[in-house]
């Protein structure tokens, strides 16, 4: 058996480009909208592409277009992850992870990295303009997720809050929420379950106003104020570099 090969940083940033190229080229040919989004837009802004010292990739996706690319996306070499628990994958976060399946990290199930190299795909779901409303309705997701992601592990308080029900009931309930039209007709987007991101609120013009953006010598799609929505995430100094890494290990298969 070959020993498996670690891959650099380098080497992993270059796998990224190309699912990316992949998710893009998807989405161009079916109307999907996406923005590049998260540090990846910091990188594109900063660097001109990937931000020297990360290893990840993020996009975002309004639901509605979130929900067709997880129904029709297709690759003769990557593979999408969404809410799934098979006794070979167990990934149910909320978001979408387009991962190149000859690659993988040296962790257990329950960490993301375990995906090897990976392209994160975030949901924006529409929330009410109502500030208390909106905090209720976010609460109310958030708590069903929390109950979700405790209900595959075994200590007690998870058992006590969650084990009631199955993995499947409790997606449910999360996805009725989710799609039960009563905000469908907002212009604020927001970021709530997998990696929540509550406090930054998009209107859903940004995506009618999307715009090539170059990233490591390709253009994606992005925002085409990039600079508000910068500051919304890492502040008004988001040019100034601030060093951190997720320092994910990753081998090739």
């Amino acid at each position: 058996m070959s020993t498996p090969k670690e891959l650099t940083l380098a080497e992993q940033q270059s796998i990224l480009l190309d699912i990316m190229k992949d998710i893009d080229s998807f989405c161009r040919a079916n109307n999907i909208r996406y923005s590049l989004s998260d540090g990846t837009m910091l990188g594109a802004v900063r660097h001109g592409g990937f931000i020297p010292w990360d290893d990840d990739a993020d996009l975002c996706m309004p639901r509605e277009d979130f929900d067709r690319f997880v129904k029709t996306y297709q690759s003769d070499r990557y593979h999408l992850l969404l809410n799934t628990h098979t006794e070979e994958e167990v990934f149910f976060y909320g978001f979408a992870k387009i991962n190149d399946p000859t690659t993988y990290g040296a962790t257990s199930y329950r960490n993301l990295s375990k995906y090897g190299v990976a392209v994160d795909i975030f949901p924006l779901e529409p929330v009410p303009q109502d500030e208390k409303k909106r905090a209720e309705y976010t609460h109310k997701i958030r708590s069903l997720h929390n109950r979700l992601y405790h209900r595959h592990r075994k200590d007690p308080i998870s058992i006590i809050k969650s084990y009631r029900h199955s993995i499947d009931w409790w997606w449910n309930k999360i996805d009725d929420v989710l799609h039960n039209g009563e905000y469908s007709g907002s212009r604020l987007l927001s970021q709530i379950i997998g990696m929540p991101n509550v406090e930054v609120l998009l209107d859903i013009d940004r995506f009618n106003n999307l715009v090539d953006i170059e990233f490591n010598g390709h253009k994606f799609l992005g925002f085409k104020d990039t600079d508000s929505y910068l500051k919304m995430l890492f502040g008004a100094d988001y040019m100034i570099p601030k060093k951190w890494a997720h320092n994910h290990v990753v081998y090739k298969k």
